[in-house]
């Protein structure tokens, strides 16, 4: 769902989806560290969104971990942040 709301790509089969995967966000969003870091700063913040924001092989990815305590809009809420970041 959050890959097909920023049009990236998950990466693998939705099978070999656990409860935690990496994504990669959208480019708009930078390919460096120090983009990774305003992003997680924004999201936490602004958003009062906390995950997990790393750069590697210039690209900008999170970490989503499904959680007892977390519900699917909170999920729905972090794909439309993020890809309102985005635009």
């Amino acid at each position: 769902m959050l890959a097909a709301r920023w049009g990236t790509k998950l990466g693998m089969t939705e099978d070999d989806v656990g409860t935690m995967v990496t994504l990669r966000v959208p480019a708009s969003l930078g390919t460096t560290g120090e983009d990774a870091m305003r992003l997680r700063d924004a999201l936490l913040f602004e958003d009062k969104i906390e995950l997990q924001v790393h750069a590697g092989h210039g690209q900008i990815r999170v970490r989503i971990s499904a959680q007892v305590y977390n519900a699917m809009d909170e999920y729905e809420r972090l794909g439309e942040v993020v890809r309102k970041r985005a635009e």
